[in-house]
């Protein structure tokens, strides 16, 4: 009987392969990585949807650690704010996972093709206006809290830290700078997929040493992400790849909707 936690690819530099781009992502623009991590993973090393997610999130607290490391010894991390935002994700995160493991494979692609196509969208108009004023430190940390049950929920359900909403909201909402906000994010991000994790170990998704090997590729990549996102401004490139992000989600929404067709059909 074939092991349900194993995948049907499991090369061992396919792996590293794709937790060292989802570890530049991470570094780079304050996420967890899982918007690239999905996709490389369903679609080059042929993991089912379910297994893919919950690969990602496990993956993405090793990559976080490295990413959030960085950005802790340059001191743009809100401690109190990024503690705010665990408290909220792991609820989130934790209802979020349960609900992954009722859905069914397309239901997922659908949902996680509209969050890509969304952060697309967040990155490309990333230069907007903060709208945060001067908050006291219960509202911002209420504010955070908010946040991170936003965030925690798309996390467990769609396999992503949850930094695409999370640092946005903390740049317009919290008026924290963006390099604070990634920082903070990618702190946040290790209550998330922990809590996301444990319950998608309980429902026998995570194959530990796979999701180790993803993590550790992105350690040392999410390392460099994070430093060069210190060095130089991120508007740029976090609108590029924007793009890409939405026109990937367009991609799997559009498939999805053709493979309803055919079917109904």
């Amino acid at each position: 009987m074939t092991d349900p936690t194993r995948t049907p690819v499991s090369s061992l530099w396919g792996l590293l392969a794709v937790g060292v781009v989802a570890g530049l992502l991470s570094g780079l623009l304050g996420v967890g990585g899982g918007i690239i991590m999905v996709p490389l993973l369903t679609g080059l090393l042929h993991f089912d949807q379910h297994r893919a997610h919950a690969h990602s999130l496990a993956a993405i607290v090793l990559i976080a650690i490295s990413g959030a490391a960085t950005f802790a010894v340059a001191g743009e991390i809100d401690v109190a704010i990024g503690l705010a935002l665990g408290v909220g994700g792991v609820a989130g995160s934790t209802v979020g996972a349960h609900l992954m493991h009722r859905m069914s494979p397309s239901a997922l692609r659908g949902v996680f093709g509209l969050i890509m196509i969304a952060t697309g969208i967040r990155m490309v108009w990333s230069g907007v206006t903060s709208t945060g004023g001067d908050l006291d430190m219960v509202a911002s940390l209420l504010i955070g809290v908010s946040i991170g049950l936003v965030a925690g929920f798309a996390s467990g359900v769609a396999g992503i830290g949850g930094g695409v909403i999370m640092v946005p909201a903390m740049v317009y909402l919290l008026a924290l700078s963006q390099h604070v906000a990634e920082g903070t994010s990618l702190m946040a991000i290790l209550f998330t997929a922990v809590a996301g994790t444990r319950v998608n170990l309980a429902n026998r998704r995570v194959d530990l040493r796979q999701a180790m090997l993803i993590g550790l590729g992105g350690v040392v990549s999410a390392l460099i992400g994070a430093r060069l996102a210190l060095a130089i401004p991120s508007t740029t490139l976090s609108r590029v790849f924007g793009v890409f992000v939405a026109l990937v989600g367009l991609r799997m929404v559009a498939t999805l909707a053709r493979d309803r067709r055919v079917t109904s059909g």
